[in-house]
């Protein structure tokens, strides 16, 4: 399937002039401000012997620390003529000049300063009675290609994508990416400023993903993924979640996921990565257990041009290891929400590269609470990696402030 290119300022022209007529418009939007801060050492120059000097890190000093500040407003205009509905939304992040006395890096972005952008500007409509088109700037979530979260802001894609929902309980999905804002660990790359910097076509030509999401069986969710990412590779993914009700106040959690990434180039070798998790669900409380192995091969199984990934395993702050070629990997996942204190989170990871160098060993431990519209969660993460910190651990605190409007 195949979609006539739409130009993203083309959508915000013919969504802005039919705002006015919209019945129904709303605003949304949030304020955030994060700080992270860790003690791993800093190692610098040469010396003779080729060995580097060390800087000891201290906790909480600046030359260690990293912040920023974001602030995105969103406007939706339902009902406007033709049935569409209209988005558009604007993220502006800064580092407030706290670089001046308190971080010396940041969260999200190239560097210090300020940066505005629309993350989001598209139109939506309903043709078919069930089939509905998305054309422009949005966040996705699929398997392979998604917009990442952990962040204080997130990537988005300029994209058309189909949703057909004739068959019951099932959404078929195809979808055209042809560039986004996605830069790895940094999540978004913020350019030069302009309104519309940071957005370069995706992966070189572009990206067409297929995908049925069903939930036919009861208690489970399957769905099935391919992905043509031009210049790179073609990409599958296999995921079923069974949730069955065991009890008063208590499911089981199984799921199990199997994925391939065939590269398109020469001499080149495919992977596949298999995964299972088993948990339950209880009172207030979520146990978890998963496991997953990347096979031998040349591209890992992240998002596409991202950092993270959406295997079972998935590390809580260091992306990267779980998803990388010839890797073994477990997580054993703990949460309970304690009503009217806050909810706590403990998650271990651990990774086995198989003699590359790249073991991950990560302890993470958080605790939220929402005061209604202001969201403040704080987390300790131990890292014990052999690509890191010349092989030491260290320890992260971070800080996330949200208010939600």
């Amino acid at each position: 399937m195949k979609f006539a290119k739409l130009s993203l300022a083309a959508i915000m022209a013919m969504g802005i002039a039919s705002v006015a007529n919209a019945t129904d418009v709303k605003v949304d939007g949030s304020a955030k401000v994060f700080y992270g801060t860790n003690d791993a050492d800093t190692w610098t120059g040469a010396l003779a012997n080729h060995a580097k000097s060390k800087d000891t890190g201290d906790l909480f000093g600046q030359a260690n620390s990293y912040a920023n500040a974001a602030a995105r407003v969103g406007l939706t205009a339902e009902n406007m003529p033709g049935g569409l509905t209209g988005r558009i939304s604007v993220t502006w992040l800064d580092t407030f000049g706290l670089e001046n006395s308190i971080v010396s890096d940041v969260w999200a972005g190239s560097g210090v300063g300020s940066a505005m952008w629309f993350d989001e500007a598209n139109l939506k409509g309903t043709v078919f009675d069930k089939t509905t088109i998305i054309a422009g700037r949005q966040y996705l979530d699929t398997p392979m290609v998604f917009s990442e979260k952990w962040n204080i802001v997130s990537n988005s894609y300029d994209a058309a994508v189909v949703v057909d929902q004739h068959i019951e309980k099932t959404a078929l999905v195809a979808a055209w990416v042809w560039s986004s804002n996605i830069n790895g660990g940094a999540t978004v790359a913020t350019g030069d400023g302009s309104f519309n910097n940071g957005f370069n076509t995706f992966v070189d030509h572009g990206a067409y993903a297929f995908g049925a999401v069903t939930s036919l069986i009861p208690y489970t969710t399957a769905q099935a993924w391919y992905y043509s990412v031009d210049s790179v590779a073609d990409a599958y993914w296999l995921q079923a979640d069974v949730k069955p009700t065991i009890g008063e106040d208590m499911n089981l959690e199984i799921g199990g996921q199997f994925a391939g990434t065939m590269v398109n180039k020469k001499n080149n070798d495919d992977a596949t990565v298999w995964a299972v998790k088993a948990g339950i669900d209880f009172a207030g409380a979520r146990l978890s257990a998963a496991y997953s192995s990347v096979d031998k091969g040349d591209l890992g199984f992240a998002n596409v041009g991202g950092a993270q990934s959406k295997l079972y395993t998935e590390a809580w702050w260091n992306y990267g290891y779980v998803s990388a070629p010839d890797t073994d990997a477990y997580n054993v996942t703990a949460e309970y929400k304690w009503a009217d204190v806050a909810d706590f989170g403990a998650y271990y990871t651990s990774t086995d590269s198989n003699g590359r160098n790249q073991d991950l060993t990560e302890f993470a431990l958080t605790a939220g609470k929402s005061f209604g519209a202001f969201d403040t969660s704080l987390a300790y993460v131990y890292t014990d990696a052999d690509d890191q910190n010349n092989g030491d651990s260290y320890n992260t605190v971070q800080l996330y402030l949200t208010y939600n409007f």
